[in-house]
């Protein structure tokens, strides 16, 4: 099946125009302020067609009829739809953009037949049914938004129309006249104040965009600041350190936005509040002063002259008595005093205060303690003359000690115990072992039996019997110990040794004894504190071997050497609980019965 091509016509009462169609951009400038009007009223701006640079663009409302042509100028012919008889004749175009009006495929010119490969061929028509967008910008002054918003001066306006298928037309203004204009260039205010901006644009197919518009404020004057003294003053220009400067401000338009103020050729401060003068050398001084508005007015800088008596006593602490010096803090005792003096080289101290850890402002006037508790307390002191200078605040941080040190003992070994009794020997290491969590073990010290103190490092006790110790530690700050003490009792006697034979000799032989050849040998050792801990032997040079009982020594020759006597030498060792030792060594022969 053939498709024909064919013309469409667009009816309207409207004339087609051929027009570039471009955004429309420009820049007014507000020199002075617009006086607001009312919104104006838009004008109708009629629907049509626009063809530029080969395109046809149509208000998307506007009803579409078809003609077509069989030849070039020739006559036109209506074409109606039969099939689509409801929604042709007019058609109306659907889709934002561009259209197509088509035949299926491409017929050859040259030999009538189908061009391959195969291609259709379309018409291009362009529905337009979105109006333009304008923003406004401001640009070369500053801003300020609160419940309106203001500008300051060098105020510019810009209106940017964009429109995303025929292109913009016109873009339209009105400003304090109650008309619209056609935006070309800049626009001058007239009076500083309230202004209201309406803008709209319209396309190049009729669409108008809704009017738009845009209150605010053209602020163009500087705001005004006034000074008040507050506090104590002396032929209207004298002032205290504790005076103050008022600084007031006012503003009609958009408000103060800060105050700047300085002293001298200091850098420049933003107010906050009420404007001392304490940190400023003793001297003449001036005070420079002016308010910017929120849009950046500025006033002109005012200026105020005056003398500042500020020459304040000067306060020093003295902390006497006990004390130590630590990594962190300064340790006293509950015995520390504290003194407070202070000297003014113009009129005199008048009184001296301090605070124990915030506590109530007292005045000095004899030394003082700190309170009686463990921990850190802080002085804050300071002085007034009698001009009312005020010297700063100083603090002295202390940490008080007031608990003595703990003290114990630990004996080295050997030591045993027995039943209510510690028993060591003279080779019995005795440690006092010192604590103190705060300002630390200045002292430790000793004594035995009675005996004076005497400075502690690690000792013994040689003599025999039962002793006493007694021992204190003292820390930096002189908070001493109550005396403790330890009793001891000092075992230096080994145990005694004793030996029998299973019967009696036979004979002596170069000075000793003769035992038959069934003898047995029994040891024992006796200890009168703390009891025998080990029996050793050895017999004839060989090795120590531990004593348990009498079958241990079995001496019996019985079996051996019949002919001839044979000498034993034995030596026997004896250890207490506390490993003191006690050896003997004793001679004797074996023989047979006969001998």
């Amino acid at each position: 099946m053939k498709y024909i091509i064919f013309t469409t016509y667009i009816y309207s009462n409207t004339m087609l125009k051929n027009v570039l169609s471009k955004s429309l951009l420009g820049v007014f400038i507000l020199s002075s302020a617009a006086i607001q009007a009312q919104e104006p009223t838009q004008p109708t701006h009629e629907k049509r067609v626009y063809i530029n640079d080969g395109n046809t663009y149509v208000q998307k409302s506007l009803p579409l009829y078809f003609m077509f042509s069989t030849s070039k100028g020739g006559t036109q012919y209506p074409l109606t739809s039969k099939k689509s008889e409801g929604f042709a004749d007019p058609m109306y175009l659907d889709t934002e953009g561009i259209n197509y009006m088509r035949s299926k495929w491409a017929v050859d010119p040259a030999t009538g037949r189908t061009k391959m490969p195969k291609e259709e061929v379309l018409y291009e028509l362009y529905a337009d049914g979105l109006a333009p967008r304008t923003r406004l910008a401001f640009s070369g002054a500053s801003v300020y938004r609160s419940d309106r918003v203001y500008y300051g001066p060098g105020l510019v306006l810009t209106l940017t129309s964009k429109d995303g298928v025929s292109g913009v037309e016109n873009t339209f203004y009105s400003l304090g006249s109650g008309s619209w204009t056609n935006y070309s260039g800049t626009v001058n205010a007239s009076t500083e104040g309230q202004n209201a901006l309406y803008y709209y644009a319209n396309d190049n197919v009729g669409n108008a965009e809704k009017t738009k518009n845009s209150k605010f404020v053209v602020d163009l004057s500087a705001p005004t600041s006034n000074h008040a003294i507050v506090g104590i003053v002396h032929n209207s220009n004298i002032i205290a350190p504790s005076t103050t400067f008022d600084l007031s401000q006012n503003d009609n338009l958009s408000g103060v936005n800060r105050t700047m103020y300085s002293f001298d050729q200091r850098s420049e401060k933003r107010q906050s509040g009420k404007v001392g003068v304490s940190y400023l050398p003793d001297g003449e001084h001036t005070l420079y002063y002016y308010s910017v508005d929120n849009v950046k007015n500025t006033e002109t800088k005012q200026s105020f002259s005056f003398y500042l008596d500020k020459i304040a006593p000067v306060v020093t602490i003295a902390i006497n008595g006990d004390q130590h010096q630590g990594q962190q803090y300064l340790f006293v005792s509950s015995r520390t005093t504290v003194n407070l003096s202070a000297t003014d080289n113009k009129a005199g101290v008048n009184k001296i205060y301090y605070r124990i850890d915030g506590g109530e402002r007292m005045d000095f006037s004899s030394d003082f303690k700190y309170p009686n508790v463990k921990g850190v307390h802080s002085v804050k002191y300071d002085a007034t003359d009698n001009v009312q200078n005020l010297a700063a605040n100083k603090y002295k941080t202390v940490y008080v000690d007031n608990k003595a040190p703990q003290t114990g003992i630990i004996y080295g070994r050997p030591q045993f115990f027995h039943r209510d009794t510690l028993f060591v020997n003279k080779d019995t290491k005795m440690t006092l072992k010192s604590r103190d969590y705060e300002s630390g073990v200045k002292q430790i010290q000793y004594g035995v039996d009675g005996g004076g103190f005497q400075n502690y490092s690690q000792f013994t006790i040689a003599g025999e019997g039962y002793h006493t110790i007694k021992f204190k530690t003292t820390d930096n700050v002189n908070n001493e110990e109550q005396e403790k003490t330890s009793n001891v009792y000092v075992d230096n006697t080994a145990p005694s040794i004793f030996h029998n034979f299973s019967i009696n000799s036979i004979g002596t032989k170069n000075g000793a004894k003769v035992y038959p050849n069934y003898s047995r040998l029994y040891l024992g050792a006796t200890d009168d504190h703390v009891g025998t801990k080990t029996i050793k032997y050895s017999v004839n040079g060989g090795p120590l071997t531990l004593y348990s009982s009498a079958s241990t020594i079995d001496i019996s020759e019985k079996n051996r050497f019949l002919k001839k006597n044979v000498k034993y030498t034995v030596r026997v060792v004896a250890e207490d609980m506390l490993g003191n030792a006690n050896e003997e060594t004793f001679e004797f022969y074996i023989g047979l019965g006969n001998d």
